[in-house]
């Protein structure tokens, strides 16, 4: 209360976000909750996925297999979230299979962008060609979740992995695994394949996250629709400060299958 202007002033300079509040002036505190209130909010809003690259008005492919990992009778949680973002955006989405993937390219123009369980990536990238860019759910929210870079960057490695490295697969989410689960069976073994190499992994789902991670070469994390992005990005900054890479499902997949750059193009 006894400040001068000048000491705010100058208060302000070097607290450009600081507040002026007093105990006996009962609007000041209202406006440091109203204050407070906000930048919670703001924490708590997570980037977009994809209506901050895609227009509105603008068109996407959602290719969504239906396999013996399908559940039965309903879409996962990031397909539902993404067909979510394109209605509240004014986004034209449409929703095939693979198998029904050529003909909607041919009834469809103008597509933005054809989006992929990363599972089916290569067979839908040989269909797609050079029709409409070309990404993955598990790259969209990579890249909501984290720091895409970090994560394209830590793909890199499974070219210089060794003989006896030991590699972290996480995934937030916790279910029944079968003889076709991604995280369990299929990246490890299209890993193995990539390399040429014999290696050993680790798995650990839900919040189940390693304290230690100076064991690990390298950490494969799924997409993390799970988890918000304080988190996820707390787990990667926590390999780069001991300088272990790590990426995701989604990109390990694109990487094996030679087609990175093409399904990471739509966010340069």
């Amino acid at each position: 209360e006894n400040l001068t202007d000048a000491s705010k002033y100058v208060i302000k300079k070097i607290f450009p976000n600081g507040i002026f509040i007093s105990t006996k002036d009962r609007e000041t505190i209202l406006h440091l909750k109203e204050h407070i209130l906000k930048e919670i909010q703001k924490e708590q809003e997570e980037p977009k996925l994809i209506s901050d690259i895609i227009p509105y008005n603008g068109k996407i492919i959602m290719v969504v297999p239906i396999d013996s990992e399908a559940p039965k009778g309903r879409l996962i949680l990031p397909q539902v979230q993404l067909l979510r973002e394109c209605l509240d955006s004014g986004i034209k989405s449409y929703v095939v299979r693979d198998t029904e993937l050529k003909s909607a390219l041919e009834d469809i123009s103008d597509i933005d962008l054809v989006i992929t369980d990363s599972q089916a990536f290569k067979n839908v990238e040989k269909i797609v060609e050079n029709k409409a860019k070309l990404t993955s759910f598990s790259i969209i929210f990579a890249r909501q979740k984290g720091d895409l870079k970090d994560l394209v960057i830590g793909v890199k490695k499974l070219s210089k992995l060794n003989h006896g490295d030991k590699i972290l697969i996480s995934e937030t989410c916790t279910h029944n695994t079968s003889h076709e689960d991604i995280g369990r069976v299929k990246i490890p073994k299209l890993i193995k394949n990539y390399c040429g190499k014999e290696l050993e992994f680790e798995f650990k789902s839900g919040k189940d996250f390693p304290e230690d991670l100076s064991k690990y070469a390298m950490i494969i994390h799924c997409g993390g629709c799970m988890i918000n992005r304080k988190l996820m990005q707390s787990r990667i900054d926590e390999a780069k400060a001991l300088r272990i890479p790590i990426t995701n499902y989604g990109l390990v997949i694109a990487e094996v299958n030679g087609i990175l750059d093409k399904a990471i193009q739509i966010f340069r």
